[in-house]
């Protein structure tokens, strides 16, 4: 990284996304690999924590690729700008300029953001593995929870 004024720029933006992005996925599987003292952990099935440890991967190199490219998407082309002229009472014609939208709020960077969102909310799904029978736990049958009568048999 290089220092000019006061803005840090990053000059090798593949090296940072690439330890960026795996440190994110060696943090997912540190937790979701060891036991992290709670008791009333659920066991995880592996395909659940194979995707943890990827969507961790891929949202912070989402995240890593938004943040390296945001300086030059402040400084890319801008859409096409404009002047518009308002009426004010007692004033007359008022002339004023319409900036266009820049490169930074495009529809790739938003998509950006988006993947990064997604990618996060999976990290909090778990999934209970199922024994044979396809019930949670065998020894014991499901029950449903209804808000106001409580507990259903079923």
């Amino acid at each position: 990284m290089k220092e000019a004024g006061s803005i840090m720029i990053i000059r090798k933006p593949i090296l940072f996304t690439g330890i960026f992005s795996a440190a994110a996925a060696a943090i997912s599987a540190y937790v979701n690999l060891t036991e992290n003292g709670v008791a009333d952990a659920v066991a995880q099935p592996h395909w659940m924590i194979v995707l943890h440890i990827g969507s961790a991967f891929a949202g912070a190199l989402l995240l890593a690729n938004f943040i390296v490219g945001s300086p030059a998407a402040l400084r890319g082309p801008t859409e096409k700008s404009s002047y518009g002229v308002g009426m004010v009472p007692r004033v007359g014609a008022v002339k004023f300029f319409i900036p266009g939208k820049n490169s930074f709020f495009s529809g790739w960077r938003s998509l950006q953001l988006i993947g990064v969102l997604f990618c996060l909310m999976l990290q909090f799904i778990s999934v209970a593995s199922t024994g044979g029978d396809r019930n949670p736990d065998s020894r014991e049958p499901p029950a449903r929870m209804n808000a106001t009568a409580g507990t259903l048999a079923t």
